[in-house]
């Protein structure tokens, strides 16, 4: 049921593409600082859209990357802590 509901969202979420696609059909120049190129409208919209949904992967991946090396460093630390109160308590074991 849940990968019926899955392919039905996508199947909706392509058929609005494809009316934004036909609506927006129109050639228009795009300028940037080397040249420009005409194309379609859709497809320069759906290119930036492609070009920030890399971006954001980019940046949410270098955040989680720190995210991860942040929790190894401190898994090192509470083992190491373990460690030291182990020793501690048999230490205080054997004084007693």
């Amino acid at each position: 049921m849940k990968r019926l509901f899955s392919i039905l969202i996508l199947l909706m979420f392509m058929a609005f593409g494809v009316a934004i696609a036909i609506a927006n059909a129109d050639e228009v120049v795009f300028n940037f600082y080397y040249g420009s190129i005409t194309q379609p409208l859709s497809i320069l919209l759906v290119g930036a859209i492609m070009i920030g949904a890399l971006l954001a992967t980019l940046i949410n991946s270098m955040v989680i990357l720190g995210l991860r090396h942040q929790v190894r460093r401190a898994q090192r630390q509470l083992k190491k802590s373990e460690e030291t109160s182990v020793t501690l308590i048999e230490s205080s074991d054997k004084l007693n």
